[in-house]
């Protein structure tokens, strides 16, 4: 198992190589928004927030917008993406803002990184207000791209402790860990990608899509899942 500090030197590599390529494209993140509702004066954490995209998305709502990450180099980029954001150079383990601040917590595409998971969520049900939610992304191992990706073509590297689990283990992990399970959608970027480029202008807004598209397979076979928790 690699160390926090061999995690942060892989994220500040690849920013530093990748910049945001390294990404889905900000249109993506427009999705959290409608998950969790977030309106003016809200006040959001995006825990791995990298160089702010989601957070670009929580202030043209109108929310107050704060992030977490280890990598320095792609907090560097978070003024240009996300100009009125306040930041911090921490991590999801031992975040650095006091209970109850926040009425949303998000983290998309980083817990299967952290070391220690049990104790990340200990901090996400610390920082978030009484009857606030926290919204978070994680991979199924189930997937013939992760086994492809994974087994054969060695993209998810071991130095960023990337893991992937079943629906099952990550709905267990959540309950074990006191939060309830509200709502549990599947990642639907890959589908709004292909009807884009079938449909092009009339594939609409993802932030729409995703929101409203009903699912035809089952949830299990998603290639990611988004769980939406409450404390």
């Amino acid at each position: 198992m690699p160390t926090q500090q061999a995690i942060q030197r892989w994220f500040n590599r690849t920013y530093s190589q990748k910049g945001l390529s390294y990404l889905r494209p900000p249109e993506f993140y427009s999705v959290f928004m409608e998950y969790l509702g977030v309106t003016h004066g809200d006040r959001l954490l995006d825990i791995g927030c990298g160089p702010g995209l989601l957070l670009q998305q929580a202030l043209a709502r109108g929310a107050f917008a704060h992030g977490a990450d280890l990598s320095d180099s792609a907090l560097a980029m978070v003024p240009d993406q996300a100009p009125g954001a306040h930041v911090s150079l921490c991590s999801g383990e031992a975040l650095c803002w006091p209970n109850s601040f926040f009425d949303y917590v998000t983290c998309i595409g980083v817990f299967e990184h952290f070391l220690q998971p049990n104790r990340a969520l200990d901090e996400m049900r610390r920082v978030v207000k009484p009857g606030g939610r926290i919204c978070i992304m994680a991979p199924n191992s189930r997937t013939l791209k992760w086994q492809m990706e994974s087994k054969v073509f060695r993209i998810h590297h071991e130095d960023s402790n990337e893991q992937a689990s079943t629906l099952e283990a990550w709905r267990r992990i959540f309950l074990e860990n006191g939060l309830a399970i509200e709502r549990i959608y599947p990642d639907q970027w890959p589908a709004y990608v292909r009807r884009r480029r079938i449909f092009r202008s009339g594939a609409g807004s993802f932030a729409t899509f995703g929101a409203r598209t009903r699912r035809f397979t089952p949830l299990r076979f998603a290639n990611q899942f988004v769980f939406i928790l409450r404390p």
